[in-house]
C-alpha cells in the first residue's frame, strides 16, 4: 500500500508591507466608516470626530493615524469593525492612499506621532 506523507497544507505570499521589526508592530481594533468600499491591507486611515475611521486623503485635513493590518469590505450602509497597526516600521512604497492623493511630510509626521516609521525598501 502506497501513502502520500507530504501533502500542501497551504500557502502564503509576502506583501512586503513590514519593513523592520522595530517598532513593533502592535495591532487594535476600529470601525471603518460605512460607504468606505473594499480596503486592501496597507491603507493608511484616518480617525475621524466621530471616532471612526476613514482612507487617508478623502477629507481634506484629516489626520493619519493607523494602516489596516487586513483587508476589510466597508461599502455596506454600517461602520465595520477590523484590525489596524497603531505602530510598527511599514514599507512606505506598499503603503494606500485614497486614489489621488499624495501622502505628505506632514502625513508621515502625524503617522511617527502613533509611533509609525516609514522606511524605503527594495523591492
Amino acid at each position: 500500500m502506497r501513502q502520500e506523507l507530504v501533502s500542501v497544507l497551504g500557502t502564503s505570499s509576502v506583501d512586503n508591507l513590514i519593513a523592520k521589526l522595530t517598532p513593533t508592530a502592535e495591532t487594535f481594533g476600529i470601525k471603518v466608516n460605512a460607504g468606505e468600499g473594499e480596503l486592501a491591507r496597507g491603507t493608511v486611515l484616518a480617525v475621524t470626530a466621530a471616532g471612526t475611521y476613514e482612507v487617508l486623503g478623502k477629507t481634506n485635513g484629516a489626520v493619519a493615524s493607523c494602516v489596516l493590518a487586513d483587508p476589510v469590505d466597508a461599502s455596506g450602509e454600517t461602520a465595520v469593525t477590523a484590525v489596524a497597526y497603531r505602530s510598527g516600521n511599514f514599507n512606505r512604497a506598499a503603503l494606500i492612499v485614497k486614489s489621488g492623493y499624495t501622502m505628505t511630510a506632514a502625513d508621515e509626521d502625524n503617522l511617527r506621532k502613533y509611533d509609525i516609521i516609514l522606511t524605503d525598501m527594495m523591492d
